[in-house]
């Protein structure tokens, strides 16, 4: 084996050669994809602004409805079919791209912090203020 191919066996989680890092933080494809609904962007913004750890599905839906665009299409949706959007489609996708923890079972979803998508936030915000 040669050295540059390491040996594999670092017991204390260290990258040896070869070895590909693990990404703590996301993608900034991840962070663009995420952030280009607006719904995902609320959710974000509630977080970083009110420094808030966690909350439920459904207050984070009563928080998205109050932020529905006026140009957003059709009516807006019950409370229930919101709950259903977040749990099938937007809080997979923040979970997945690594932003938040979603908790299924719980209904909880836990935000620990994501300096890379708190840095797009702002320049968000600068240009689509939607919910002061």
């Amino acid at each position: 084996m040669s050295e540059k191919e390491g040996s594999g066996d670092a017991a204390d989680g260290a990258v040896e050669w070869g070895e590909e890092p693990v990404e703590t933080r996301p993608f900034i494809d991840d962070v663009f994809g995420v952030l280009a609904d607006w719904r995902r962007r609320e959710i974000c913004r509630f977080f970083v602004e009110t420094g808030a750890e966690s909350a439920s599905v459904d207050d984070l839906a009563m928080l998205v409805a109050g932020c529905r665009p006026v140009d957003a299409e059709g009516p807006p949706p019950a409370h229930d079919a919101l709950v259903a959007t977040l749990e099938d489609r937007h809080l997979p996708r923040l979970d997945a791209a690594g932003i938040v923890d979603y908790d299924t079972r719980s209904g909880t979803v836990r935000y620990w912090g994501q300096p890379t998508v708190e840095k797009w936030l702002e320049h968000v915000a600068a240009v689509d203020d939607r919910c002061d």
